[in-house]
């Protein structure tokens, strides 16, 4: 039987080697069912919906980050100026990837809308969180991690338009990335103008060593070696915060990255932003650690899928009530960061769950063309187990609980990641099987 397990019999989660296939998947069959006509189809779904979530706020260059609909379609768009870097690059892969020019604009009025106004990145009379992008809009906060993920995003969009201002807002941001990077290796979580930088608080979340990418980029665009040296140091951090199973707790004391006492659960929502993260940084230093890291990570999450079916939003003994409402959640955001790693490590699983959690997506993706509003969303519902007497949900986090005239909710940032993974299916040449597109694919292509 030894020859059937996936790691050997006298490996460990943390020495296994995943470089070669699964014995024990043989071929993916998503490979022959997922094709190029259905992913093109869900990004024109995205187009559709991105469209509404900007038109639906009389800002220009804002977007709404979520749309909460009822059981007759209806919808309420919240949070206006919550800011997510990313929707930079989604309008630039779906102008690629359907040929619309008029899309770059969309990104050019998003980035520049950043810069312009100051809840997008801070330019106010405190220079210690100068490129601090604003995003609880209920809140006051600047956030650091929103904060991590533009670089790449300006300097991308750069290529595009030679705009100096994309640039120019780099020095800034990365000024107060340096100077606050914490003695761990990570950059404390947010920054208020009531609060500075304690605003924090006494733990990080994971999702933090996206810093690792930004540093990275930082170092690539300027060569500056203090960026360097920051990453070696965040790089530290990741690999320290990275569980013997390859997972991550959500929570780490700030002190020593050990568990936070006050929250022992993993989020793998954040699974994401850690694959992303590692993938960017890769780009830039091809570091072996980062790739081993990723491998870990992408074994749990394997294996985790394998038990469950489906990837939760939350586990853990002690789940937060704030995570309540979407603990059961089934996560589709991992979809682009296991497909970038099967394309470094060619293991079966990585692209079996990538595809498995890319049409986990797809199937949830509305198409009601004569509803503009819902019309290309991906569909999320909620717990009737959650309810909203429950008290102890924060009041921010009440519109997640469980309502009989809430059918479901569409998240930008998810929005953002499908579309990553939607380019990133095209643009691979070892993924889909481009015979089956008008064979099986087509049979279920919806409408």
């Amino acid at each position: 039987m030894s020859d059937l397990n996936l790691i050997g019999p006298n490996s460990t989660p943390e020495t296994e080697d995943l470089s070669v296939k699964s014995p024990l998947m043989g071929s993916v069959k998503l490979s022959d069912v997922v094709n190029r006509s259905m992913v093109l189809r869900s990004m024109n779904g995205i187009a559709s919906w991105m469209k509404a979530a900007s038109e639906s706020t009389d800002m220009r260059g804002k977007m709404h980050r979520m749309a909460v609909y009822d059981y007759c379609g209806n919808v309420n768009w919240m949070y206006p100026n919550s800011n997510t870097a990313e929707s930079i690059s989604a309008w630039l892969d779906l102008s690629e990837a359907l040929n619309r020019p008029a899309y770059i604009q969309k990104a050019i009025e998003y980035a520049i809308a950043l810069i312009d106004d100051n809840k997008g990145l801070y330019s106010g009379p405190e220079k210690d969180a100068h490129g601090m992008m604003w995003y609880w809009t209920d809140a006051g906060v600047y956030s650091s991690l929103y904060s991590m993920r533009v670089p790449a995003q300006f300097i991308r969009l750069y290529k595009y338009t030679g705009d100096e201002r994309l640039l120019n807002a780099l020095g800034p941001l990365g000024e107060t990335l340096l100077t606050n990077q914490l003695s761990n290796g990570l950059v404390g979580s947010g920054w208020s103008p009531t609060n500075g930088w304690c605003e924090s608080g006494s733990r990080i979340g994971s999702r933090f060593v996206y810093v690792v990418a930004t540093y990275a980029t930082l170092y690539q665009h300027s060569q500056d070696n203090r960026y360097r040296e920051a990453y070696e140091r965040a790089i530290g951090a990741l690999l320290k915060m990275q569980r013997a199973d390859g997972s991550f707790y959500q929570h780490y004391d700030l002190s020593n990255l050990e568990m936070s006492v006050t929250d022992c659960s993993t989020k793998c929502m954040f699974f994401a932003y850690i694959l992303n993260a590692i993938a960017e940084a890769y780009a830039v230093f091809e570091d072996e650690r980062l790739l081993n890291c990723a491998r870990r990570l992408g074994n749990f999450i394997t294996r985790l899928y394998y038990c469950r079916g489906a990837l939760p939003y939350c586990i853990g003994d002690k789940l937060l009530v704030s995570d309540q409402p979407e603990a059961n959640m089934s996560m589709y955001e991992c979809a682009n960061g296991l497909l970038w790693l099967y394309g470094k490590v060619p293991d079966e699983r990585f692209k079996d769950i990538g595809l498995r959690l890319w049409i986990t997506a797809w199937l949830n993706q509305a198409e009601v063309t004569e509803n503009p509003d819902l019309n290309g969303a991906i569909l999320v519902g909620s717990d009737p187990m959650v309810k909203k007497k429950d008290k102890a949900i924060p009041s921010n986090r009440m519109h997640l609980a469980y309502d009989p005239s809430r059918a479901a909710k569409c998240v930008l940032w998810g929005m953002v990641n499908h579309t990553s993974s939607c380019k990133r299916l095209l643009d691979s040449k070892s993924i889909l099987n481009e015979k089956s597109e008008h064979s099986t694919g087509t049979l279920l292509a919806r409408g």
